[in-house]
């Protein structure tokens, strides 16, 4: 423990917080915070009653406001309006116009009959009365206790939630311990462990793959490859016709085999030039990747997706000496399957992140193949099998062969019609064999393609579809704001034993919530950002001076960690001052006289999107961090010192 204005500076600026993205939901989490046009006073009070129980309530507030002057009758309608009007503030808060916005409250509520509501409406009541009298006596508080504990469960839990700033003294040494075991309860509840997370991870984009490039064969090509074939083909049937009328059996045997043997050479030399043509390309292709793309510029899309290839191979890799050879034989199909992704997601509208599933999917796919010995021999998969070449080789030969023997046989019956059909198949033989190898090895470099594409989509799918079932049960705002507001309570409780204090030892106290160093980042249109880790400081104001702790909160396993704890006088406070950056982002600063600085990074840079609401973002950010209200108590320690809660502030309280 430091003493007196000692402490070590305290810094919570986020680092490289800027440069990482954040997500913001759609689907479902859309509208979730939206007031659509021309919505109903119903439909304003269930969106009020989201933003309440999300923290935002100073935008609860507002529409609360604009319900209540359409709904005046119902006690539900003005149960919900007190919580939102005190709170995640105090009593020394309330401007005049608050004070008077309260009293023709509850005006109005007095002439309501009683219904449901009314016993949550009269503890609100007898709560604030009993908190603005500094020594309200033991009976008033009992009689407080009483009707709190006679409310139902959720009522009981709303109250004690949102007015729990309002708590003062003895009074809130009576309820705490309902408060801390509702905390408790409330921080692991709904599987807080197995879905945090999911909010963090964006809503997936559909899989895409590359379409398959047409056949590139021309049509002088094919014109020219009929034309020569039909040639062949005449020459041939002469041939054939010559022996015929010899009625050379063995000669019209060996042509019969030797057009066999040539469907056959062709057949196998198709695939032959495929094959080779294949692995050229690829070939081609490799020597001309890189990964991560060298042009690829910061910040952007390729860019991202390079690294998360990268991130994903390393991820992925074997340990020890294999490590290596997994990165050399895996960077050839990775590239490929970038490059495939960077061309057919590349629009303004797909962020690196909504694609990240493809690409783990597909890094996890590779290293499974290659653990298989799949990957190894996908680098030889185009290599000329030798069989393949024997039997091109052999039935050429044969198909020559047979020729031959059909030649000399027409030659005998009419050599000048031999010749010119001798030289028409050379002549033409060789140029359609050429071109026809070509328009073969095309058509099967497109079937090839095809087939793989549609076996690589329909598993992207699968894996989509099961993605998607993941985070089905993706946690929504008001869940990941109800947990924060919990680890808050369960904090403030061990900052109260740290310090051997109880709430009648506190004047008052201030709490923030800022981002963590290295955390993920996530919100809901219209909605605060939420971290994976926070930074969490607590100033609990007493007799002697300001008790301060800060703690690291790892948010997706309600764990704190790097407790940090400061004493400090009140005359050791020379000024608060919170920045505003030209990008919107805001910075909490507290200056000690000795030059031990407190500096947080408290709201993120960032613009409301098309259809959001700047002033809510703006308003949620402050409520969602706690700025405001530590912003009021500690600017008026740093004016007042320990004098200031029974200077004016507090007497407009009482």
């Amino acid at each position: 423990m430091n003493g007196d204005g000692g402490g070590p500076t305290v810094t919570a600026n986020g680092g490289s917080h800027g440069a990482v993205a954040g997500t913001i939901h759609g689907g479902v989490h859309n509208n979730y915070y939206q007031v659509p046009p021309g919505a109903s006073p119903w439909e304003k009070f269930d969106i009020a009653l989201r933003y309440l129980a999300s923290g935002q309530a100073t935008t609860a507030r507002k529409l609360l406001a604009e319900v209540t002057v359409e709904i005046r009758s119902s006690t539900k309608v003005w149960f919900h309006w007190l919580l939102a009007f005190f709170s995640e503030r105090t009593l020394w808060e309330l401007s005049v116009e608050d004070r008077a916005a309260l009293k023709a409250a509850l005006d109005q509520i007095d002439e309501l009959p009683r219904e449901y509501w009314t016993p949550g409406i009269e503890a609100i009541r007898h709560l604030v009365a009993a908190s603005r009298s500094r020594n309200a006596d033991h009976a008033a508080i009992s009689l407080v206790r009483r009707e709190i504990e006679d409310l139902d469960a959720a009522m009981r839990k709303e109250v004690l939630r949102h007015l729990e700033r309002v708590l003062q003294g003895s009074l809130k040494d009576e309820l705490w311990h309902e408060d801390l075991r509702q905390a408790e309860a409330g921080r692991r509840a709904e599987r807080r462990r197995e879905r945090v997370w999911k909010f963090f991870e964006p809503d997936p984009a559909q899989p895409r793959t590359r379409p398959v490039r047409p056949v590139d064969v021309s049509g002088g090509d094919l014109a020219a490859a009929s034309v020569l074939a039909t040639a062949v083909s005449g020459a041939v049937a002469m041939i054939g016709w010559l022996a015929l009328q010899r009625d050379d059996t063995s000669a019209i045997i060996a042509l019969t085999v030797a057009l066999i043997a040539a469907g056959v050479a062709v057949t196998n030399g198709a695939e032959w030039r495929f094959r080779v043509d294949r692995l050229r390309a690829e070939n081609r292709q490799l020597r001309a990747q890189r990964l991560p793309s060298d042009a690829a510029r910061p910040g952007g899309f390729t860019y991202q997706v390079d690294r998360l290839y990268m991130r994903y191979a390393d991820r992925y890799a074997p340990k020890g000496p294999d490590r290596a050879a997994w990165l050399v034989d895996a960077y050839g199909p990775m590239s490929r399957l970038r490059d495939e992704l960077v061309e057919v997601y590349r629009e303004k509208r797909v962020k690196a992140e909504a694609v990240k599933w493809l690409i783990r999917f597909q890094v996890r796919e590779l290293r499974r193949e290659w653990d298989a010995g799949g990957l190894v021999e996908q680098h030889r998969r185009w290599t000329v099998p030798t069989a393949v070449k024997a039997v091109t080789v052999t039935a050429g030969l044969a198909a020559v062969a047979g020729l031959m023997w059909g030649i000399q046989s027409a030659a005998r019956q009419n050599l000048l019609q031999t010749a010119g059909a001798l030289v028409a198949i050379i002549a033409a033989g060789w140029t359609v064999a050429i071109v026809g190898l070509r328009i073969l090895a095309e058509n099967k470099r497109v079937a090839v393609d095809e087939s793989e594409r549609e076996q690589r989509e329909t598993t992207y799918w699968f894996e989509f579809q099961r993605w998607e079932r993941r985070l089905s049960d993706r946690p929504h705002d008001v869940e990941m704001a109800q947990w924060l507001d919990c680890d808050r309570r369960i904090l403030l409780q061990h900052a109260l034993a740290a310090y051997q204090l109880k709430w009648s030892d506190i004047s008052a106290y201030a709490s923030m919530e800022a981002r963590g160093d290295g955390s993920k980042r996530a919100r809901a249109k219209n909605g605060p950002w939420r971290y994976s880790r926070y930074k969490l400081l607590v100033f609990l104001l007493t007799a002697d001076g300001v008790r301060q702790i800060s703690v690291d909160l790892d948010f997706a396993q309600a764990t704190f960690h790097h407790w940090e704890r400061t004493n400090y006088r009140y005359d050791a406070v020379a000024a608060v001052r919170v920045t505003t950056l030209d990008n919107g982002a805001r910075e909490f600063q507290l200056f000690l006289v000795n030059g031990a600085d407190i500096e947080v990074a408290v709201t993120e840079p960032g613009q409301a999107g098309a259809d959001e609401d700047s002033r809510i973002l703006a308003d949620g950010a402050q409520d969602a961090t706690g700025l405001r209200n530590t912003l009021f108590v500690l600017e008026g320690v740093a004016a007042e010192g320990r004098s200031w809660w029974a200077g004016p502030a507090y007497r407009r309280a009482s």
